[in-house]
């Protein structure tokens, strides 16, 4: 897949090279592939275009085949810039990754339940399949952890299943393969209606803060100050504007250290996931 959707994003730049507007080296922006390639490409593509224009050097989007192997690649600093969980975000900023800013939507995990499943509060959940993008999304992490911590077990009080996507899980529970499925608001936003009307959320109180874009520091404070710039410019744009209506992200703000402190306790939980995928 990452081979594949490189295919893609060079023929998406060929234009540019072709016609020399660009001559500086490609920028690779990393996303974690919290949704599909074509998906992640499609939803990105303003932002691309206005980092291209604003730093006048082409940029190439690139995924992985999955959290883990972004995590890797991320930490292996196969990126320039990347556009990652938060928890996956502290994990980069200590190996050297300079934060640049995140999203200004809060992370909630939720539970996505069938609207006619019998399932009306989160004590109901014990004993039933419960469907997620990865056991590595934060959504995954915060929510189980949140089980945990009320004195459930995976595998004796409920069983986890693991789909493609965020929209893939929550349509599993509207067909009724799954029980339950963990996710944000922001994936449920965007699967199609005919899906979203057969379910319904389950809150949990939990918050952290949503996906962090950081920079290698391999490209130097001047770069990296003139990519923070364009990302915080971004938002005034006509582009931007419709960017973070589509995906309720509601725009951009400082990563401060607060932010990294909330993320500890989940941090635990991710490593010892992370042992059990090698």
């Amino acid at each position: 897949m990452f081979r594949v959707l490189r295919r893609c994003l060079l023929a998406l730049l060929s234009w540019a090279v072709a016609g020399g507007t660009f001559g500086a080296e490609p920028l690779r922006l990393g996303i974690m592939p919290f949704n599909s390639a074509l998906a992640l490409l499609k939803t990105h593509q303003p932002l691309r275009n206005h980092l291209q224009a604003r730093l006048d050097r082409p940029v190439e989007i690139f995924t992985s085949a999955d959290y883990f192997t972004f995590l890797n690649e991320t930490q292996a600093g196969s990126f320039d810039l990347v556009i990652t969980g938060p928890h996956f975000g502290v994990m980069a900023i200590e190996k050297g990754y300079q934060p640049l800013v995140q999203y200004k939507a809060v992370l909630q995990p939720v539970f996505v339940v069938r609207r006619d499943g019998g399932i009306r509060e989160l004590d109901d959940l014990r004993g039933k399949r419960i469907g997620l993008s990865s056991r590595l999304s934060m959504s995954s992490i915060g929510g189980v952890k949140w089980l945990q911590d009320r004195g459930m077990t995976v595998g004796r009080d409920f069983s986890l299943y693991e789909r493609a996507t965020h929209g893939a899980a929550i349509a599993a529970v509207a067909v009724g393969d799954l029980d339950a499925a963990l996710t944000t608001h922001t994936p449920l936003r965007q699967v199609p209606e005919d899906v979203r009307a057969k379910v319904v959320v389950l809150p949990l109180d939990v918050a952290t803060p949503h996906l962090m874009t950081l920079a290698n520091k391999r490209l130097g404070k001047p770069a990296i100050d003139r990519v923070r710039q364009a990302l915080y410019d971004f938002p005034a744009t006509q582009e931007g504007q419709a960017f973070f209506q589509e995906t309720g992200y509601q725009g951009y703000r400082e990563v401060v250290p607060a932010d990294l402190k909330v993320l500890v306790p989940y941090l635990d939980l991710t490593r010892k996931v992370m042992s059990r995928s090698e």
